[in-house]
C-alpha cells in the first residue's frame, strides 16, 4: 500500500558553516543555498571527494547529524542507547561514477537508519521517523526514488515498552522476499539500565504477517542474513543479572559479595538462528576468551568470516566509547582485528557492509573527532581508502544498491510465538502449553584438540540439573521475576533429556553436584551467564555445558555422544617435569598446536619418563590418542617419539598394556584397545630421538582419552 507523506520540519542544513560566522551570521544563504541543491536533487559537495572509483558499486547510506548535548557521546543508530536517537537525517545514493544524490523527497521524513537493498537490488528497506519525538518505523522504497511505502506502523502488536514508545529499525531481507527487524514493541525491559528490550520480528514487504522470531531476554538486534546458509546473523545482549549460589536450594542470588566467583559476562556477541528463530547457535567469536566474543552489527563474509564491532565498552552503555572491526576467519576461532589500536587503520569503526569484490564498506571516524565518513578494505585490513565524507555529517549504515546472490530460502515451518513474553505466573509457566524438548546429549562432552573451545565440567557422579526462566515484570528491579522451573538428574552418561520445558522464553541452566554445589571446570562454572530460548515444539540439541557449545557438532547419535575426551577431567602428574616448561597439565589441555613450552608436558630428561592420568572412579576407556610436540626449528623442537607403552590400571592394579611400536604421527596417533574399567592411565615414551626446546627430553604435546562414565 502506497502512503501519502506528511511534510515534516526540514533536516538542518548540511552545509559547512562559514569559519567564524556567529549562531545566525550568514545562516540564511546556506540554509537558501542547501534546499535549492536538495530540491534539485544533489547534495552538497563533499569534504572530501576522490576520483570515482569504478570497481564501487552503486552504494546507499545515511548521513546523519551529530548528536548533541547530553547524547553527544551515543552514535546514531548504535547500541541500547543509540539505536533509537532521533538526531536528523538523509538517505543518500553515491552512484558508481561518484555523484550523490537523495533517495528521499525532500521533507519526508526527519530522520532515517539502516538502509537495506533487496536481493534483486531494485528496493531499499530502511527505518524513519518522521519527526524528533515520533516512533521508529520500517518502510520501503524503489531504488529510483519512487513507491515509498510503510511497512510497519501503530498496531496492536505494539505495547509501548520502558519510555512509552515503541520502535522499529534495523531491517534487512530475508532470502525469501519477507523483512526482519528489531523491534521494542514486546514490553520488555532489559536488566540493565531500563533500556527497553530488543527482538527480532518478521514481515511481509506489504506490511502483512507480522511475527516475532527471538525471544531473547536483554536484546536482539542489528540483523542479517548468512550469504551461504540464508541463517539470521544478529547481536545479542549476553547477560544475566542471577548469580550462582552454592549450597542452597534456589541456587541464585544477585548479591555479588555472596556469589560463587565468577567472570563477568555483559556484552553483545553474534548469533546464528533459522528465519522462524529456531536453531540458535553462536555464529562467530572466540569462546575461549570472554573479550574476544563481541560482535555487534554482525555480517557474514562470502568466505564464512564474520566481521563485527567490538567496543571498548563491550555492552554499548551507557556509551560505546571507542569502537574498532574485528574479523573472526571461519566464524568460530581467534579474532583478527581490522581497525583500531595495533593495526594500520586508527580511528573508531563501525557499521561494516561486505562488497562483490570481497571488500568492507564501513563507517570510520579516523582522528576519533566524531566525523565519520564511508571508507572500504580489504578484508584482511589492509588497502584503506576513503569513498565519501560530507561536511558536518556522520555517513553511516552503507549497503550495495545493485542485485546480489539470492541465498538458500529456509521455509519457516514454526507458529509465530506470542507477540509479548510470558507474564503468567510461576506455576503457569511451569504447566506451560507451548513448549520444547530440552536435549544435551552429554553435558561433559570436549571439543575436539585445539578447536577454540574452553573445557566443559569435569567427569562428576550424581550431578543435577537446574532450570531458571524469567517472567516479565517491567514494573520491577531487573525488569523481570525469576522461576526455577526444574531441577533433574543429570544422566550417568552426562545426558539430560526434558520434555514439557516453557518455549519462548528466556531460560538458563546451571549444574550442580550432589551437595548443590556449583560444578567448576578451569574455564569457570557450570551456570549460563546469559539466556536462551528455545521455539515452540522443537528440540534443542548440543553437547557440553561451557562457551560456545552450541557451535560443536553434534553427534549423529544418543550412543556416540557416551564417549568423550576423559583426559580434562584427570588428575594429572609426571615423574619430572623441565624447568621453564608449562608443566605436567598441559599434555590435558587440549592444545597440540604451538610452542612446546607452552602446550606440552617436558620431562628433565629422554629416559625412563612418565606421565598418569588418574580418576576419582573408574571410566570406560576405548582409546588413547597421543600428540608430539609440532616441529618448531625456532625454538628447537624437532622431536620424534618412536616408541611408547600406555598401562591401563583399576585401583592400582595393572589390567591392560597398550604397545606403540611406530614413532607417533603429528596429527596424533590413535591406539584403540577392548572397552575397559580404569581410573588410571600411564604413558610411557620408551624411545625418543631429537630435541625439545633445544635440550633433549621426552615430552608430549597432548593426550586424549576416548572414554565414557558408567553406572556405580
Amino acid at each position: 500500500m502506497h502512503c501519502r507523506i506528511r511534510p515534516v520540519r526540514r533536516v538542518p542544513s548540511l552545509m559547512p558553516r562559514r569559519p567564524g560566522a556567529g549562531p545566525d551570521r550568514g545562516a540564511p544563504a546556506c540554509a537558501a543555498a542547501a534546499a535549492f541543491l536538495i530540491l534539485a536533487g544533489f547534495v552538497p559537495a563533499p569534504a572530501y571527494a576522490p576520483p570515482a572509483d569504478r570497481s564501487l558499486p552503486a552504494l546507499v547510506f545515511v548521513s546523519r547529524q551529530p548528536p548533541r548535548g547530553a547524547q553527544v557521546t551515543q552514535l546514531p543508530g548504535f547500541g541500547p542507547v543509540g539505536r533509537a536517537l532521533v538526531t536528523g537525517g538523509r538517505l543518500l545514493v553515491r552512484e558508481r561514477d561518484g555523484r550523490v544524490r537523495s533517495l528521499l523527497p525532500e521533507g519526508a521524513f526527519f530522520d532515517v537508519s539502516d538502509p537495506s537493498v533487496s536481493w534483486d537490488g531494485m528496493r531499499v528497506a530502511f527505518a524513519a521517523t518522521p519527526a524528533p519525538d515520533s516512533a521508529w518505523r520500517i518502510w520501503v522504497i524503489g531504488r529510483d526514488g519512487g513507491g515509498l511505502t510503510a511497512v510497519t506502523r501503530e498496531d496492536a502488536d505494539i505495547a509501548p515498552a520502558a519510555g512509552g514508545r515503541a520502535d522499529d529499525f534495523d531491517p534487512c531481507w530475508l532470502p525469501d522476499g519477507r523483512l526482519c527487524f528489531a523491534s521494542t514493541r514486546s514490553a520488555g525491559v532489559a536488566e540493565l539500565a531500563g533500556l527497553p528490550v530488543t527482538n527480532l520480528w518478521a514481515v511481509h514487504a506489504d506490511g502483512t504477517g507480522l511475527r516475532r522470531i527471538t525471544s531473547d531476554r536483554n536484546g536482539a538486534e542489528e540483523p542479517g542474513v548468512d550469504p551461504a546458509t540464508g541463517r539470521v546473523v544478529y547481536a545479542r545482549w549476553w547477560f544475566n543479572r542471577y548469580r550462582a549460589l552454592d549450597h542452597d536450594a534456589f541456587g541464585i542470588t544477585t548479591d555479588s559479595a555472596r556469589a560463587v566467583a565468577a567472570d563477568a559476562v555483559n556484552l553483545w556477541h553474534a548469533i546464528s538462528v533459522q528465519p522462524d528463530g529456531d536453531g540458535g547457535r553462536l555464529a562467530g567469536g572466540d569462546p575461549r576468551e570472554r573479550t574476544a566474543q563481541e560482535a555487534y552489527q554482525p555480517v557474514v563474509l562470502a568466505g564464512g568470516t564474520l566481521v563485527g564491532v567490538a567496543a571498548a565498552h563491550a555492552a554499548l552503555e551507557p556509551a560505546a566509547g571507542p569502537t574498532r572491526l574485528v574479523a573472526f576467519p571461519g566464524g568460530i576461532g581467534p579474532a583478527r582485528w581490522l581497525t583500531g589500536p595495533g593495526t594500520r587503520n586508527p580511528g573508531s569503526a563501525l557499521a561494516p557492509a561486505a562488497l562483490p569484490d570481497g571488500r568492507i564498506v564501513f563507517a570510520l571516524d579516523p582522528n576519533g573527532r566524531g566525523d565519520y565518513g564511508l571508507y572500504v578494505m580489504k578484508a584482511d585490513g589492509s588497502r584503506l581508502a576513503r569513498v565519501l565524507d560530507l561536511p558536518g555529517t556522520l555517513e553511516l549504515d552503507a549497503a550495495v544498491l545493485a542485485p546480489r546472490p539470492r541465498p538458500p530460502v529456509v521455509v519457516a515451518q514454526l507458529e509465530a510465538p506470542p507477540a509479548r513474553p510470558p507474564d503468567a505466573g510461576a506455576e503457569e509457566l511451569r504447566r506451560a502449553a507451548r513448549t520444547f524438548r530440552f536435549d544435551c546429549l552429554n553435558v561433559f562432552a570436549n571439543a575436539p584438540v585445539d578447536a577454540p573451545f574452553p573445557d566443559a565440567p569435569p567427569l562428576q557422579r550424581d550431578v543435577r540439573i537446574r532450570f531458571y526462566a524469567t517472567l516479565a515484570r517491567p514494573g520491577a528491579e531487573g525488569g523481570d521475576t525469576l522461576v526455577l522451573v526444574r531441577e533433574a538428574a543429570v544422566e550417568p552418561s552426562g545426558a539430560v533429556h526434558q520434555d514439557g520445558m516453557p518455549a519462548d522464553t528466556p531460560l538458563f541452566e546451571q549444574l550442580v553436584d550432589a551437595e548443590g554445589r556449583v560444578l567448576r571446570s578451569s574455564h569457570g562454572i557450570a551456570h549460563v551467564p546469559g539466556f536462551n530460548a528455545a521455539r515452540a515444539g522443537t528440540g534443542t540439541k548440543c553437547v557440553g555445558c561451557h562457551a560456545g557449545h552450541s557451535a560443536i557438532a553434534v553427534p549423529v547419535s544418543y550412543l556416540r555422544a557416551k564417549w568423550v575426551n576423559a583426559a580434562p577431567s584427570a588428575a594429572v602428574s609426571a615423574s619430572s617435569v623441565a624447568p621453564g616448561g608449562a608443566g605436567a597439565r598441559a599434555a590435558v589441555d587440549r592444545r597440540a598446536r604451538g610452542r612446546a613450552a607452552e602446550v606440552a608436558w617436558i620431562a628433565a630428561a629422554e629416559s625412563h619418563e612418565s606421565l598418569r592420568l588418574a580418576w576419582p572412579w573408574p571410566i570406560e576407556v576405548r582409546a588413547v590418542v597421543l600428540h608430539p610436540p609440532a616441529r618448531d626449528a625456532a625454538s628447537g623442537t624437532a622431536l620424534r617419539i618412536e616408541r611408547c607403552e600406555v598401562l591401563l590400571s583399576r585401583a592400582g592394579v595393572e589390567v591392560g598394556r597398550l604397545s606403540v611400536p611406530r614413532p607417533l604421527a603429528p596429527g596424533g596417533t590413535r591406539i584403540a584397545c577392548d572397552p575397559m574399567l580404569v581410573d588410571a592411565v600411564e604413558i610411557r615414551p620408551l624411545r625418543v630421538r631429537g630435541r625439545v626446546e633445544g635440550r633433549r627430553a621426552a615430552a608430549l604435546a597432548e593426550v586424549e582419552v576416548d572414554a565414557r562414565m558408567v553406572e556405580k
